[in-house]
């Protein structure tokens, strides 16, 4: 792939940004047969200059601030997208969200505005890296050091959400982008468009071709189609990836969407210990409590969750700390850590062992890097156009079910 400077046609290598004799921002060359209009145009400050991705609502370019020349993201709202209007309030609110989350793991957003078609367009920091979905197919189940980093960092950014009364409601391996890092991967969190506000008292943003969740990563309550989630459906959906990253397969499988639904409100998840045998005990035993049917037993913050895990493993359970701590120096520090003894009880809403003079018998130390074959995972999705719809017959089904079921 090359570029090609506007003013003088010079063609440079993809990786000159800028013109050799007049310093022009370069733009990406286009194949005739997918050409873009929008590549060279300018949405407010930002100039487009060559095509990143594409979704479901819209198109990621890679851009240029004008004057100062500053790398940005861009997304702009397909056009069909563009005439829905709670697709546009949702485009809206992704942004004021994300505004005022100042957080290191939260991707910084910059700009909002309106296209001279008539599309929407946002503005971000461009991130260097890939999805943590992407991670996952080709490397998971992850290392420990690996899974704990990565976690802490969600748990934190989550919790700085949560703190201004956000629920994401829709977070999964597409929504968690690891940046790329000597220390080990970075996270920053995206796509608040589907976020609840606690005190929110406006339009709830539900309508055709917008999401609530992604099935395997959807807590009973949203699978049921309550409307009371909250922070707690953020710590079962952290904990399905967690469980995921922990033995590369979804806590809750199913042919399609209706089966996994009806898996994750009366199904228990699959195992870890029988993928990775290290992990069976204290560790296994916090995932399922973040995991549990019941939202009044799963932790009540995702960092209460993330330092849960580390106490498990026996580390101490500073989240902000392990999330900074580069993944060799994890690796370390878990070779001579002692795991929290198994407690008595092992539900869901069980209590992991945290004081050094309650442990007895501890397990010997997890290896930090000692992982089993990797697996293939599932894959199942549909188009956007029909997933409204789609839960909310589902959901009914459950709800008919599972009161046929108890009233018998």
């Amino acid at each position: 792939m090359t570029r090609a400077c506007p003013q003088c046609g010079t063609r440079f290598p993809d990786s000159v940004f800028f013109c050799g004799h007049d310093g022009t921002i370069t733009i990406e060359e286009q194949d005739p047969e997918h050409f873009d209009p929008r590549l060279g145009d300018q949405l407010g400050e930002y100039v487009l200059v060559a095509h990143v991705a594409d979704g479901a609502m819209g198109r990621v370019y890679e851009a240029r601030h004008k004057q100062s020349k500053r790398r940005m993201a861009v997304k702009v709202l397909h056009a069909n997208v563009a005439k829905d209007k709670v697709a546009v309030e949702r485009f809206a609110r992704e942004y004021t969200t994300a505004k005022e989350l100042d957080h290191p793991h939260v991707v910084d957003v910059i700009d909002h505005g309106p296209t001279e078609d008539g599309s929407r367009y946002l503005t971000m920091e461009y991130l260097d890296g890939e999805e943590l979905s992407l991670a996952l197919d080709r490397d998971a189940p992850f290392a420990l050091a690996r899974l704990l980093r990565i976690t802490c960092q969600v748990a934190g950014a989550l919790a700085h959400a949560h703190s201004f009364g956000v629920v994401h409601r829709d977070l999964k391996p597409d929504n968690v982008f690891l940046c790329r890092s000597d220390e080990g991967d970075v996270v920053k969190l995206l796509d608040f468009g589907s976020v609840k506000l606690q005190l929110d008292t406006g339009p709830k943003l539900t309508a055709l071709g917008t999401t609530l969740g992604s099935p395997y990563y959807m807590s009973p309550e949203q699978a049921m189609g309550k409307t009371d989630v909250d922070q707690r459906t953020d710590v079962f959906a952290l904990g399905a990836i967690v469980h995921e990253m922990a033995t590369g397969d979804v806590a809750f499988e199913g042919s399609g969407i209706a089966q996994i639904l009806t898996n994750i409100v009366q199904k228990d998840p699959a195992p870890i210990g029988t993928v990775r045998a290290e992990l069976a005990g204290p560790f296994e035993q916090v995932v399922l409590r973040a995991l549990a049917k019941d939202k009044t037993a799963r932790f009540s913050t995702t960092t209460e969750f993330a330092a849960a895990l580390l106490t498990a493993v026996g580390l101490d359970g500073d989240v902000d700390k392990w999330a900074e701590t580069p993944v060799a120096s994890i690796e370390r520090a878990l070779e001579t850590a002692r795991p929290a003894a198994l407690e008595p009880a092992t539900g869901p809403g069980a209590s992991i062992a945290t004081d050094d003079a309650d442990v007895v018998d501890a397990p010997p130390p997890i290896h930090a890097t000692s992982l089993p074959p990797a697996v293939p995972r599932p894959s199942y999705a549909l188009p956007k156009s029909v997933w409204f719809w789609g839960l909310a017959l589902v959901a009914a089904g459950i709800v008919v079910g599972l009161v046929l079921a108890l009233g018998h």
